[in-house]
């Protein structure tokens, strides 16, 4: 599969598209170079179907490039949330060790980890080669491959699963048909199928523009779901609001009727989002910290937060050392790398004593308050660049 323009809806195969934000072209946010010179660059554009509502991106990447080598290990300042995932599935859904459970795209297994330690087994199946092998080596077991219909027909899955799990990546995989004939597959008669994924409601009430980019294809809404599962024979049955990745959706699919009147009241309420404001707002916040960085390029400034939220921004303002001398971050995964676009190292949070700067920006600023209690002891001051730009000594 090569890299190509989108030309229809993933779910409803309408080209009737509507243009909320173009980014440029820009490099991978998951992409953490060794050698600065080799960087390449795609075109980014988010866009909307005006048919069935699905809110997507219009330059698909071969899903081999971007997932093969990945650098994001969930486990790295996520283990705490699937731990409490784990306590929730066994008291709000009643999943015990009788219960059989896949998880795909499951990472390094955070999850499968945090349910073992239940006395829970579960599978995990994930693509990325470096990431798989992590997992496997804390005694999980997961499969390196795509989770897909050819995947179950392959692996004699067929029914074979009470539940199906997926954390942060359902919005990840071009082709959502064939995983979503997947999971129908391979889920048994009464199974259900439980995903979490960032809300498209509250990444624009809170402003999380800078978590758009290749790697997410999607970005959903109960609308757009509903509109997704039911050609399938799928049903959302219950969903829960969850305060993850500054607002997500834990949704629950089976192959039965949902009687939910609070869903369907949210589902006619979703329309209101008016994403006209949201493009000015990205536009002028991102307008706004680069004409900060460079006001004070007298400072010595050091970004904390090395993800993929950050290396949107670096590249579509095309940051470099000249603005800011390097980013820290915890994953040892992106240590002496560089951002996507080969221009700001990165480090581990002890650079930041060796060559303490005169002021940080957090990059990572869903995560603001975490980084402020952690290095507040170094008494640098820092900048939160988004919603609004705003110092906090």
């Amino acid at each position: 599969m090569s890299n190509h323009k989108r030309n229809k809806c993933a779910s409803c195969n309408s080209s009737n598209f509507t243009d909320i934000y173009n980014f440029g072209r820009v490099p991978l946010a998951g992409s953490f170079p060794t050698d600065p010179g080799k960087v390449k660059k795609y075109p980014l554009k988010v866009i909307k179907c005006e048919t069935c509502q699905l809110v997507q991106t219009n330059y698909l990447i071969d899903p081999e490039e971007l997932f093969r080598d990945y650098r994001y290990i969930s486990s790295v300042g996520m283990q705490k949330h699937f731990n409490e995932y784990a306590d929730w599935l066994i008291n709000a859904e009643g999943i015990d060790k009788s219960k059989s459970i896949l998880e795909f795209g499951c990472n390094d297994g955070p999850l499968l980890y945090a349910l073992k330690q239940k006395g829970i087994t579960a599978l995990g199946v994930d693509p990325a080669t470096n990431i798989v092998k992590l997992g496997q080596a804390k005694g999980l077991e997961i499969i390196d491959d795509f989770f897909n219909y050819d995947f179950v027909q392959r692996s004699g899955f067929t029914e074979q699963y009470d539940y199906i799990l997926s954390s942060n990546s359902f919005a990840h995989i071009e082709d959502i048909q064939e995983v979503i004939k997947g999971v129908k597959a391979a889920l048994k008669p009464q199974g259900k199928f439980i995903f979490e994924v960032q809300y498209l409601v509250d990444l624009v009430d809170k402003f999380q523009f800078d978590f758009m980019y290749h790697e997410h294809l999607f970005y959903y809404t109960l609308t757009s779901l509903k509109n997704l599962f039911e050609p399938h024979g799928l049903t959302i049955l219950d969903f829960e609001r969850i305060p993850i990745h500054s607002g997500s959706i834990r949704v629950i699919v089976g192959k039965g009727k949902s009687n939910n009147k609070v869903l369907n009241q949210l589902i006619n309420e979703e329309p209101y989002l008016n994403l006209n404001n949201f493009s000015e707002h990205i536009s002028s916040a991102l307008n706004n910290l680069k004409q900060y960085l460079k006001d004070n390029k007298n400072l010595k400034i050091a970004g904390y937060g090395a993800s993929g939220r950050a290396n949107v921004v670096t590249s579509v303002l095309d940051l470099d050392q000249s603005l800011v001398s390097y980013i820290i971050d915890e994953s040892p995964e992106r240590y002496n790398k560089w951002t996507a676009n080969g221009k700001i190292p990165i480090f581990p949070p002890d650079h930041l004593i060796k060559f303490k700067p005169d002021i940080i920006v957090i990059f990572a600023w869903n995560f603001a308050d975490m980084i402020i209690k952690k290095t507040e002891h170094l008494n640098i001051p820092y900048i939160i660049p988004f919603p609004e730009l705003r110092i906090v000594e």
